[in-house]
């Protein structure tokens, strides 16, 4: 690694695995200001370590469950948690140029939004070449809302087999293009959750998308009026609708339903957390499928 960098192992993982199931936090080297200009300037977090490494803790305590409050604990789990390798890689000094460009800053929002074909270059140049999921961090000025894409699952190599109403999908042990998130330095409660939701979900074996808006279908998301009573069906499970968004409500215009929320009283993870009634964001959790889905996506990951 050149000297401008700073590597630390925050959690081992299974050390007993070749290839255990990584997530990297990396800080954001440059940012291309807007997205898809070709204009690219220093991420101002490359003269911001501290404020990095408070995200980094930050990142962890989401994930794992030790937020004041926290509810949802799934990753948190003895049979999960100590397999999984958490990495954090800051790096300054570089030219901002497209080849080292983790975030870009969307020109019609306060977007920030990975740019996901970058990211495995750039951290194998400095030896991270199994990554899971990736957070590129950033101290942008203007942008602050937080953004993932999808992992691109390697569907020719093998998997878990699970079923939905709809047919056949796996839960692929490896992938092409990890699931990637941009982040805001400043990001708190359970943002880094709800974006991990998203990357670590799959373009062809499952997408976990946002609930707070009227969606297009995914695994944890369908349209159709009126609501059905099954929302689906799940390694031949039935699992029941949520047919009254219970806490929030379905705006009038939506044709967007989901699945069973596991506490009725509070919104779901992938939901508008913010709006907990009782003001505990923390409290929220992942409704049913989203659940079960991602936790078994992690073991069959961490089992390979």
């Amino acid at each position: 690694m050149p000297p401008s960098s700073v590597k630390k192992t925050i959690r081992s993982g299974d050390t007993s695995k070749q290839d255990p199931f990584t997530i990297i936090v990396v800080s954001n080297p440059a940012l291309e200001a807007p997205w898809k200009s070709g204009t690219f300037v220093i991420d101002p977090i490359t003269s911001a370590q501290a404020a990095f490494d408070a995200c980094v803790n930050y990142i962890e305590s989401s994930l794992f469950g030790t937020l004041p409050n926290q509810r949802e604990q799934f990753i948190a789990d003895p049979t999960i948690a100590p397999k999984i390798r958490l990495i954090s890689l800051f790096i300054t000094g570089l030219t901002p140029q497209p080849s080292c460009s983790l975030v870009a800053q969307d020109g019609a929002s306060n977007l920030l939004v990975a740019r996901r074909n970058v990211f495995l270059s750039v951290l194998a140049g400095y030896g991270l070449n199994v990554v899971d999921v990736a957070y590129a961090v950033s101290l942008s000025q203007s942008h602050t809302r937080a953004s993932a894409w999808y992992t691109t699952d390697d569907d020719g190599k093998g998997g878990d087999t699970f079923t939905l109403k709809g047919g056949t999908f796996s839960h692929r042990y490896f992938n092409l293009i990890p699931g990637t998130v941009a982040l805001h330095a400043t990001s708190n409660s359970l943002t880094a959750l709800h974006e991990f939701g998203h990357a670590l979900s799959s373009y062809s074996n499952g997408s976990v998308v946002d609930l707070y808006v009227d969606s297009s279908s995914g695994l944890n998301n369908k349209a159709e009026r009126p609501i059905p009573a099954q929302f689906d069906t799940y390694k031949g499970t039935s699992m029941a609708s949520d047919s009254a968004r219970d806490g929030l409500g379905y705006p009038a215009s939506w044709v967007s339903y989901h699945c069973e929320l596991l506490d009725p009283a509070f919104p779901a993870v992938m939901d508008n957390y913010w709006m907990a009634h009782d003001g505990i964001p923390e409290h929220c959790q992942h409704d049913r499928i989203t659940r079960e889905f991602l936790r078994d996506r992690l073991s069959a990951k961490i089992s390979r």
